[in-house]
C-alpha cells in the first residue's frame, strides 16, 4: 500500500513541473547548472550592465554638452550684444559682391561728434570723421580713405541745406541712421560698404585714458586760438590731449585738411597700440567701447579681422585724402572733389579686383577745379609715420609708373 505524502501543500504534478523546468538556467538555481553555464551568465549580466552604465553615461553627456551649449551660446549673443551696441545691419545690395567676399572686405569708420544744446532725434551727431577703408584680405594690404568733413554731396541729398556730407547720417531717415552716408559713398563714389563702425568722440578720449594714454609722434607745433601748445616729438598723451591734436584746424594753412594729416598721426599710434594689445588693456576699454562705439560686425567676424589686420605690415597701411579743394556754394564753405584724381585713387587702392570706374561715372559733384598741386594718387605709409619719416602735407608713396614721389601737399 503507497505511502500518503505528509506535506499537506503536495500536489501530484508538483514533480513533473519541477523535472520541467530544472533544465532552464536561473540566476535562482545556478548551483544546478555546469560551471560553463555559470560563467556564460555571469558574462551576460556583466555585458547587460556594462551596456546600462554606457546608456546612462551617454545620456549624462548629451545633457552636459546641450547644456553647455545653450550657455555658450547665450554668452555669445550678451557678447555679440555687448560688441555691436545692438546696432542694425547696413543694407544688403551695397555690399561687396559675393565672389568677392573671402579677398576683400570695405568698411566705414565714422567718428560722431556731438554739438552742446542740440538734439539728435535720431541719436546720430555729425560724422565729421569719415574715413573708408579697404581691407585686402587677399593681398594683405589695407588702404584708407580720408573724406573731408566738408565734401560737398549735392542739393538732393538732405543734409538740412549745407550740403556737407557729414550732415548725411545726422539727417538720414534709415535705420540705422549711419546706412544713410554708407549708401551715399555707395552712389557717389561707386564703392561697396560691408560694415561700419562709429565713435562717439567721448570714446576717443576714454578709451586713450583706459589703457593710461597712447605713444604718439607729433610732427610738428599745434597751437590753438587761446594760445595752448602741443610741441612736436614722440611723446605720451592722455585723452584729453588726443582730443586736442585731432580737432585742432586754425594753426594749419589748410585748416580741414592739415587737420587730417595730423590725424593719420595718430591712426598709427593707434594701430601700434592695437597691435600689441594685452588682453587686461581689452578688458580696461570694453566699459568705454560698449558705450560708445556702434557696429555692425558680429563679435566672430571682429575677432576674425583683428587677428589678420594684426599680421599687415606697416608699410602695407597707406592712407590717402580724396583730392580736392575749397570752394563756396549757396553761402557755405564747402569742399569739392577733383574728379579725375578722385578716380585714379579710388581704382588704383580701392578696387582691388573690381573693374575701374571713370571719373564721369562717379557720383560726386565737381564744383571747380582750380588748384594745380593735387593729389596725383599718391599716399602715404604708415611706416613712414612709424620711423619718422613722413613727410608733412606730402605723399611718399611712389606712383605705379614708377615717378619719383611728388611734393605736391595731400589734398
Amino acid at each position: 500500500m503507497a505511502r500518503k505524502p505528509t506535506n499537506p501543500y503536495y500536489h501530484p504534478q508538483e514533480q513533473h513541473r519541477q523535472s520541467a523546468y530544472a533544465h532552464r538556467e536561473s540566476p535562482y538555481n545556478e548551483h544546478r547548472a555546469s560551471p560553463a553555464q555559470q560563467r556564460a551568465a555571469a558574462a551576460r549580466r556583466r555585458k547587460a550592465a556594462a551596456k546600462k552604465r554606457r546608456h546612462r553615461f551617454f545620456g549624462v553627456l548629451v545633457t552636459v554638452l546641450l547644456a553647455c551649449g545653450v550657455v555658450c551660446f547665450a554668452v555669445y549673443n550678451l557678447l555679440n550684444n555687448l560688441v555691436t551696441g545692438g546696432a542694425g545691419a547696413l543694407p544688403e545690395e551695397i555690399g561687396t559682391e559675393d565672389a568677392l567676399k573671402g579677398d576683400v572686405v570695405n568698411i566705414l569708420c565714422a567718428g560722431i561728434d556731438f554739438e552742446e544744446g542740440r538734439e539728435y532725434p535720431n541719436g546720430m551727431g555729425f560724422t565729421d570723421v569719415i574715413l573708408y577703408i579697404t581691407f585686402d584680405m587677399k593681398a594683405n594690404k589695407i588702404s584708407m580713405l580720408q573724406i573731408p568733413r566738408d565734401t560737398y554731396v549735392g542739393d538732393a541729398v538732405n543734409t538740412g541745406g549745407t550740403g556737407k556730407i557729414n550732415a548725411v547720417a545726422l539727417r538720414g531717415e534709415t535705420d540705422p541712421p549711419i546706412s544713410a552716408l554708407a549708401t551715399l559713398i555707395n552712389e557717389q563714389f561707386k564703392l561697396p560698404v560691408d560694415y561700419y563702425v562709429t565713435i562717439d568722440m567721448d570714446a576717443f578720449k576714454a578709451v586713450i585714458n583706459a589703457i593710461g594714454g597712447i605713444e604718439v609722434t607729433i610732427p610738428m607745433d599745434i597751437v590753438d586760438d587761446k594760445g595752448n601748445v602741443l610741441h612736436a616729438g614722440t611723446q605720451k598723451i592722455d585723452g584729453d590731449t588726443a582730443e586736442f591734436m585731432v580737432r585742432q584746424r586754425h594753426n594749419y594753412g589748410n585748416a580741414d585738411i592739415g587737420r587730417l594729416e595730423m590725424q593719420r598721426y595718430m591712426y598709427s599710434a593707434l594701430l601700434k597700440t592695437f597691435k600689441s594689445f594685452p588682453l587686461s588693456d581689452i578688458i580696461k576699454v570694453m566699459p568705454a567701447y560698449i558705450q560708445y562705439v556702434k557696429t555692425d560686425i558680429n563679435l566672430a567676424k571682429m575677432c576674425s579681422l583683428a587677428g589678420k589686420v594684426i599680421k599687415v605690415p606697416s608699410e602695407n597701411i597707406l592712407m590717402f585724402t580724396m583730392p580736392g579743394e575749397a570752394c563756396t556754394v549757396n553761402g557755405q564753405s564747402v569742399y569739392t572733389a577733383h574728379l579725375e584724381a578722385t578716380a585714379e585713387i579710388l581704382n588704383q587702392n580701392f578696387r582691388p579686383y573690381s573693374d575701374p570706374v571713370s571719373a564721369d561715372q562717379l557720383g560726386l559733384i565737381e564744383l571747380q577745379n582750380t588748384v594745380s598741386s593735387v593729389n596725383d594718387g599718391t599716399g602715404q605709409s604708415m611706416d613712414s609715420i612709424d620711423d619718422g619719416t613722413a613727410q608733412w602735407g606730402q605723399g611718399n608713396i611712389q606712383s605705379e609708373t614708377g615717378d619719383s614721389v611728388s611734393s605736391a601737399p595731400a589734398a
